[in-house]
């Protein structure tokens, strides 16, 4: 559990990020492939190919499934975001100076 909530916690710094600044090509590609590792965790071990109108349902069902997960712990995620916010403001603080 520890990993995801390692890459949960990724996740909604590049979500607090996105609305603090506009990110670089780089940023946006590793938000993407962040926001991917989450989805993936909630898809089945057997994925269809890439491209595949199976694969899209798949990991459409991985994306409501990560929906789910957050609405049961609802606590854990606003205590998540606020520390994303938190570092991505200092962040963007230390960058000004």
């Amino acid at each position: 559990m520890s990993e995801f909530l390692d890459l949960l916690a990724l996740y909604y710094l590049c979500d607090a990020t996105a609305l603090l600044r506009p990110m670089s090509g780089g940023e946006v590609q590793d938000c993407m492939a962040t926001y991917d590792a989450v989805k993936a965790w909630f898809a089945p071990f057997d994925l269809a190919a890439e491209g595949t109108l199976e694969r899209h349902a798949q990991m459409l069902d991985a994306y409501r499934g990560f929906l789910a997960w957050q609405d049961a712990n609802a606590d854990l995620v606003s205590h998540l975001r606020a520390e994303a916010m938190a570092h991505a403001q200092g962040l963007a603080g230390n960058a000004i100076r």
